[in-house]
């Protein structure tokens, strides 16, 4: 019994140092090597052998850290290479991902940001646009005349080439405008209107006949002229609270005078004739201050208002004067009205101003400055509006109102008729003449058509002032017919007429040195195509 104990003991020594040495030498057992030691061991015992023998089993070798570990084979170096290969462009491949990923993100981030400034880009373009205007205003016509005479402009810058040139004919653009309007913001509006115009200038014999002539030196050319430049301001009386003045503004700058404006839009055909005053004289723009508006109550208007101070001289004229002159409308509808027309209405119109001279001619006696004197035009108006049709009656009144140069604005005559230039220049020009006038115009509406039918009568004194009968007492009227094309083109078809309706007569008032025979002139006859275009 100790003996087998003994046997046990030493086999259990024997093993846990072979086992310590194995410990001790860890690469021979992982190298595989054919060198080294192969180990039995005995499955009775469990003692460990370098020998086979009964019962015992291969268990692995045993190498000494002495031996060498075989070098690497071809396949092992390629095995290796590959990996590192591998494994390099799996790190790339990583890296490039992270990158994406980063990339992604701030696109994401960026179309976020631009999400959220798109809309205020948006609000700023709507803004822009509803602060700007553009538009377009055209007149123009193919006139034909059966007789014809010396006579104010029937259009602006419409001439006829006087007496004895019957069916002068012509196709033409009297007016041409570019309408710019700003809105910076919600009480200001600023307005600038560049005019196209056919231009006359110094008067000559050059290509025209006896009796009339025609300017050489700008042969009628297109040119510009400055319309309307101004500012304004709509917010003045609402800082001061006056309620029934709420929205009315005040305008500085070359804007619209108070009556003609207001006139052509209640009479509506601007683009076939001239309105009275301004066919006699009166510029449609001045050069000043004013203030303008409606007076409201309960939502009603009762009164509208236009009232300045400007220039004597006109807007296309050079202003030489040390003084002023004022003009003022009021417009009164007694039983209220829904808009600026509508209903009833009794307008008055004055303008006191002086001839566009420097302070030295206007210290002159009135016989040497003669139609430089001062001077008023007055008008007195009826007028009844509805969508369908619109009616007035005018009154005119004024003194030293009209000139030579107004008469014979279309054609001065020259050669055997100078003396109708003198005999007028005699009547008009000595600072004491005073003009009268009655005017009636309209228009209607036909009903469920495009068509409207309008027409305009004016007769006009230009000096009561006159010992004989006046031979420059004219009679003019207007009528014809218009189609509405749509809301932006418009045609008239109408026959324009003037008529100096004393019989034939020699004048001889007004200090001539000489009398002038045959001093009525003779009538004139047209027809006229009219095109508006107004966008």
């Amino acid at each position: 019994m100790k003996l087998r104990r003994l046997k046990n003991s030493l086999a259990a020594t024997m093993a846990a140092t072979m086992l310590v040495t194995m410990t001790a030498y860890p690469l021979t057992a992982m190298a595989q090597s054919t060198k080294g030691i192969m180990m039995y061991e005995d499955t009775k015992t469990g003692a460990f052998y370098s020998k086979p023998g009964k019962n015992r089993i291969a268990v692995g070798r045993l190498i000494l850290g002495t031996e060498e570990a075989p070098p690497p084979t071809a396949a092992d170096v390629k095995e290796q290479v590959q990996s590192a290969v591998k494994q390099h462009d799996e790190e790339l491949r990583a890296e490039f991902m992270a990158n994406q990923q980063t990339l992604l993100q701030k696109n994401a981030e960026l179309s976020q940001q631009v999400a959220e400034i798109k809309p205020a880009w948006t609000d700023y373009m709507d803004n822009f646009k509803n602060k700007f205007r553009l538009g377009t205003l055209i007149y123009a016509d193919w006139r034909m005349y059966s007789h014809t005479t010396f006579m104010p402009q029937e259009l602006t810058q419409i001439n006829t080439p006087g007496q004895g040139n019957n069916w002068y004919n012509s196709f033409d653009i009297s007016r041409a405008y570019l309408n710019f309007f700003f809105f910076p913001t919600d009480d200001i509006t600023a307005r600038v209107t560049p005019n196209i115009y056919r231009q006359f200038g110094t008067v000559t014999s050059d290509g025209a006949g006896p009796n009339g002539t025609y300017p050489s030196s700008e042969d009628g050319e297109l040119a510009f002229r400055l319309k309307y430049a101004y500012l304004q301001y709509s917010k003045l009386w609402d800082k001061l609270n006056v309620q029934p003045l709420k929205g009315d503004t005040v305008t500085f700058g070359q804007a619209p005078n108070p009556l003609v404006d207001w006139e052509e839009q209640m009479y509506g055909f601007r683009y076939v004739n001239l309105t009275p005053w301004n066919y006699l004289s009166l510029s449609s723009t001045q050069q000043g201050i004013s203030f303008q508006g409606p007076i409201k109550f309960n939502e009603l208007q009762y009164i509208d208002y236009d009232a300045g101070v400007y220039n004597n001289a006109s807007f296309h004229a050079f202003e030489n004067t040390n003084t002023k002159q004022a003009m003022g409308r009021v417009s009164v509808y007694p039983f209220g009205a829904k808009w600026r027309y509508d209903g009833l209405g009794l307008t008055g119109f004055i303008d006191y101003g002086w001839g566009n001279v420097t302070p030295d001619i206007a210290q002159e006696a009135t016989a040497e400055k003669g139609p430089n004197s001062s001077l008023y035009r007055i008008a007195a108006i009826a007028h009844y509006t509805t969508e369908q049709f619109g009616i007035a009656a005018e009154f005119d009144y004024g003194k030293n109102a009209m000139t030579e140069a107004n008469m014979f604005s279309g054609s001065i005559p020259a050669g055997p008729q100078a003396s109708l230039a003198t005999m007028t220049t005699a009547i008009l020009n000595n600072g004491k003449a005073i003009q009268e006038g009655f005017d009636m115009f309209g228009h209607y509406h036909i009903p469920n058509t495009p068509f409207s039918i309008f027409g305009l009568y004016e007769w006009t004194l230009p000096n009561t002032n006159a010992n004989e009968p006046d031979p420059l007492d004219f009679e003019r009227f207007a009528a014809g017919v218009a189609y509405q094309y749509n809301e932006y083109l418009r045609f008239a078809l109408d026959s324009q007429n003037l008529s100096y309706y004393h019989s034939q007569q020699t004048f001889s008032g007004f200090g001539l040195a000489k009398p002038v025979p045959n001093s009525v002139m003779r009538d004139i006859h047209s027809i006229f195509l009219n095109v508006e275009f107004n966008y």
